[in-house]
């Protein structure tokens, strides 16, 4: 399984991913029933012009889901910041590759043919807006590039030694609906949880936390990028085998005038949702 960056013609020192990306779109589509092949074509030479173009180091990647619902398909948009935006809507309005790609008919039905809209569920589009989390105390250096502190600060690993969505063949999203009144205790338990594993499976694991901007409070999300499936394997039996991480899993992280609880209690129950992502090989 190749791993995202393969999708850009460009140097690793000059790819935007998760690790060093100040603002991410997490945007999802449904294909329809038989427009599936037609609509991963489109979206990966939609892609591979972008990623071609100069829009202050922004990267495209384009990820599948390994199990599940087949025709829900993510890919990820990495800049430096939201101003950054800008560039690539003007890119869509005036690049007349662009404009072609995305008007031409691509698309056949009973009707002949459309553009490549025929081939998504309609309303199906979704994007949730993920900034790495920052204000928690782990040694955030203020001369920062991007928008925000990156993601990769929040671990003390070498840089060269984590992994992100460009390097990793294999990428857990997680998505965890926090409760309002322990939210803070949510972000340093979800924070802790990813100290640990870091740490300890350290070139098999990297989880990179953030917050969603600009959409529902106290969603979190943290993506988890993976050397291996059997990484993953490890990383859940982790509990199991490994009696410190038992330890930080049932510490008491609330307070008591809260009702008190495990960091887990932090969340809303059943608000965890992990969805395994393969970069789309092209």
């Amino acid at each position: 399984m190749k791993p995202a960056s393969h999708q850009i013609d460009r140097p690793g020192s000059a790819m935007l991913h998760s690790g060093n990306a100040g603002f991410i779109i997490s945007r999802y589509a449904h294909f329809k029933p038989g427009h599936e092949q037609e609509g991963l074509n489109f979206v990966s030479e939609v892609l591979k012009h972008m990623n071609k173009a100069d829009l202050n180091g922004m990267t495209f990647f384009f990820f599948q889901k390994a199990f599940g619902d087949q025709a829900k398909h993510h890919w990820f948009i990495n800049m430096k910041s939201p101003a950054d935006y800008a560039a690539s809507l003007e890119m869509v309005d005036h690049d007349e590759t662009t404009k072609i790609l995305l008007e031409d008919d691509v698309v056949a039905d009973d009707r002949g043919f459309g553009s490549w809209g025929n081939a998504v569920v309609q309303g199906s589009i979704t994007e949730q807006i993920l900034v790495p989390q920052h204000g928690l105390d782990y040694g955030e250096d203020e001369d920062h590039e991007a928008w925000v502190p990156e993601a990769w600060r929040q671990t003390s690993v070498p840089p060269e030694e984590q992994l992100n969505s460009a390097n990793a063949p294999l990428m857990v999203h997680r998505v965890a609906y926090a409760r309002y009144s322990t939210r803070k205790e949510a972000r340093y338990y979800a924070f802790a949880w990813q100290n640990y594993v870091n740490e300890h499976l350290r070139g098999k694991v990297t989880a990179y936390l953030y917050e969603e901007t600009f959409g529902a409070m106290d969603r979190l999300h943290q993506l988890i990028h993976l050397s291996s499936y059997e990484a993953w394997e490890e990383l859940r039996n982790l509990p199991y085998r490994d009696p410190q991480f038992r330890k930080l899993l049932e510490r008491q992280m609330i307070a008591p005038e809260k009702g008190g609880g495990t960091g887990a209690d932090a969340f809303v129950p059943g608000g965890v949702i992990d969805t395994l992502l393969v970069p789309r090989q092209l």
